[in-house]
């Protein structure tokens, strides 16, 4: 059982006061959209993993195989980037941390999912 819609409205607005909020602080349009379109992203990825059966089904991901090490190693180069780019991390730092925050998600995710044999 995922989310309820009524949650996942609430996520997307206050995706968009945060978004808001970074803008006026900021004094950047730019700033505001990015922060917005990273909200948003995360908020529908939140939504499709609290709906993992019908999605993985639906996009034939079983958590295995090239898809499943594109996806790791994506996922931790984009961390990076945005963290370079948006809080101007330096970039040895920005992967390191990146490997040892997003791994540690992956790796459990991994751990304590049944392997089906």
């Amino acid at each position: 059982m995922g989310l309820a819609f009524s949650t996942v409205q609430r996520m997307f607005a206050a995706s968009a006061i945060a978004s808001l909020g970074i803008g006026y602080l900021d004094g950047s349009v730019m700033a505001g959209m990015q922060a917005m379109i990273a909200l948003s992203a995360l908020t529908g990825l939140i939504w499709g993993l609290s709906e993992r059966g019908i999605m993985t089904s639906a996009l034939n991901l079983q958590g295995n195989g090239p898809w499943g090490m594109l996806a790791i190693v994506a996922s931790i180069i984009v961390f990076a980037q945005v963290s370079i780019s948006m809080l101007e991390f330096p970039t040895i730092g920005a992967y390191i941390l990146s490997l040892s925050f997003i791994g540690s998600f992956w790796v459990t995710g991994f751990m304590i999912e049944p392997s089906g044999n």
